[in-house]
């Protein structure tokens, strides 16, 4: 009997619960449909015509206020038919005002001027203009806009069924890859600990050892679950991605769009700057291109040009000045770039070459027969000028480092937090005028700045020393010459971040280019590449599965089935589910 009690006592709780939520459906539907009533200029300025309690400033003020609106309503539209990677609540927007947009628009308006604009005459006069359209319809087109409504919002349920779905399985397999790829890398870890210890080896040089690996492998770690990240498709959805570059226009910054559809110019607002544009764009494009890998560069005979500027003993340094004016100092990877790229041309520069100029200087020295062809300005030497040009130098990667806390990445998104990812947002903080200061900002080439500047302290303290002793003016010139080749030695360290490799686990960089145009966007070519030459093998290896699958499912033990799809390939299977969700999509929105 109590059985029976409690079962009906259950059974009227889930008929409340269940009435309580289709009640509450209802109404939720009922405010989406009384948002989405239209409201036109025609009926909304009828509607303030007959609101005779307004005074001509509040007229004003509302003219003035759905002039605005329309104008952004447009601006809306265009941008949203250019825009190519469009998702579904943007193709289900309709193409004329709501009484949404109207109320968001004046909360918007409301804050900005928050003295003069008569926000509640202007929402009733929107209401007034809504009832008045609604009225207007005939019947036959309030059952079609109902019939389009729900057909539109049923769409929109099992898109976001199948789209909870298609997240739910790389939340899974993304976890599984992850947990593997771990396992492994600390695997890895243990056993290149162990191999590079020798039982003789001193046990400080050992410690060192684990430390250096322990300090290492993190890194490592995230360069390869970024790549896991990627391969299941975690990129930026595109309407955040549109709201990053919608705010760094507002800012007057450059856009930093996907990579995978139309590149976001910033307009130049002074048109006579415009020579200037082009010939910026055509330089940054040939040299840091966003769609051409280093190999394909080598073709380039403007980037073989431009490179060889670079490596002149002489000019090559005011062509890095020249760069530094004109690259994108707020990314973080092009910032990184031009520190690595400047400290290799000093190198090669400074290093390298000017001590092969000045042991041949000193050759021909001595095949003269005499040591004062070197007084006479035979040897090498260092006149004042290039010795202020040269301080300019080391005043410019100073800069770049100053500025590289201050610099922006690219967002990405994850499924899920991680302890390492904790780890580089603990390094946030603000200065004293409120900017953001990331202190992970490049990763170890940070770092290196500590370095630069022991550099600097033992180039100075050389330089003083020379200054102090009693030398003649042209053995200072000559000892000053040595001291910026040694300088320019100095700089052989900043070599690893040149190696590719290396450089994305060093510095955790967000692979960035310009284009045509010298604006700053994501790097495509590997995804493109990778598109144009694997295509037709996952063409064979879908084929394959679909034939394996059946033979693989047919098995009565859980193991056997499990050993099949195992056997396909964890890619394979996830290939597979990746299209047979591309198939739902193209079957719901044909």
């Amino acid at each position: 009997m109590l059985r029976v009690v409690y079962g009906a006592v259950a059974m009227s709780a889930g008929v409340i619960v269940f009435s309580f939520l289709q009640e509450r459906e209802k109404m939720e539907d009922k405010e989406i449909e009384s948002a989405r009533r239209p409201v036109s200029t025609e009926l909304f300025f009828q509607a303030m015509e007959n609101m005779p309690y307004l005074s001509n400033q509040q007229r004003l003020e509302m003219r003035r206020f759905w002039r605005n609106l329309t104008k952004k309503h447009q601006r809306r539209l265009v941008r949203s038919n250019n825009n190519d990677l469009k998702n579904t609540e943007e193709e289900l927007t309709i193409d004329h005002l709501v009484l949404r947009d109207v109320q968001v628009f004046a909360q918007e308006y409301k804050r900005v001027f928050p003295d003069i604009f008569p926000e509640k005459q202007v929402l009733e006069a929107a209401e007034i203009a809504a009832d008045a359209a609604k009225r207007v319809s005939t019947t036959w087109s309030g059952f079609m806009d109902s019939t389009s409504t729900m057909i539109l919002s049923t769409g929109k349920r099992l898109n976001h069924i199948a789209k909870d779905t298609k997240d739910e399985v790389q939340f899974a397999m993304h976890r599984t890859v992850r947990k593997v790829l771990e396992s492994a890398l600390d695997i890895v870890a243990t056993r290149l600990k162990q191999t590079l210890k020798d039982p003789d080896m001193p046990s400080y040089l050992k410690s060192n050892i684990d430390i250096a690996i322990e300090q290492f492998m993190p890194d490592v770690k995230i360069e390869i679950f970024r790549k896991t990240r990627e391969l299941f498709g975690q990129d930026i959805p595109t309407n955040k991605m549109e709201e990053i570059d919608n705010s760094h226009k507002s800012r007057g910054e450059s856009a930093l769009p996907s990579g995978q559809g139309d590149v976001n110019v910033v307009p130049v607002a002074n048109q006579r700057f415009c020579f200037f544009r082009h010939l910026r764009g055509h330089i940054l494009h040939h040299l840091f291109p966003h769609d051409k890998t280093i190999w394909r560069s080598f073709k380039d005979p403007w980037w073989i040009a431009y490179t060889s500027v670079g490596l002149l003993p002489a000019v090559g340094q005011l062509w890095w000045i020249f760069l530094f004016m004109i690259k994108d100092k707020t990314n973080e990877h092009q910032l990184c770039q031009f520190i690595v790229g400047f400290k290799a041309a000093q190198f090669v520069t400074l290093g390298i070459m000017h001590m092969m100029f000045g042991i041949c200087m000193y050759v021909m020295c001595v095949v003269q027969g005499s040591m004062l062809a070197c007084q006479d300005g035979g040897g090498p030497s260092l006149s004042e000028g290039t010795a202020s040009f040269f301080v300019l130098q080391i005043v410019l990667v100073w800069a770049a480092f100053f500025r590289l806390p201050y610099t922006k990445r690219p967002l990405e998104t994850t499924l899920y937090r991680t302890k390492l990812m904790d780890l580089r947002d603990c390094g946030v903080f603000h200065d004293a005028f409120g900017n953001e200061v990331h202190l992970n900002r490049g990763g170890y080439l940070v770092k290196f700045c500590g370095y630069e500047t022991v550099s600097f302290i033992v180039i100075m303290a050389l330089a003083g020393l020379v200054l102090w002793l009693p030398f003649e003016p042209w053995q200072r010139q000559a000892l000053f010459y040595w001291i910026r080749t040694a300088y320019g030695l100095f700089s052989f360290p900043f070599l690893i971040f040149k190696i590719p490799v290396l450089a994305k686990v060093l510095m955790h960089t967000r692979q960035m280019g310009y284009n045509e145009q010298g604006d700053t966007v994501r790097f495509i070519v590997k995804k493109r590449d990778r598109i144009l030459s694997t295509g037709k093998r996952l063409i064979h290896v879908t084929k394959d599965i679909k034939g394996k699958m059946p033979f693989a499912m047919h098995r009565t033990h859980p193991i056997n089935r499990l050993c099949e799809i195992r056997a396909l390939g964890l890619s394979s299977f996830f290939l597979l589910v990746r299209q047979d969700l591309r198939a739902v999509f193209e079957y719901l929105y044909k």
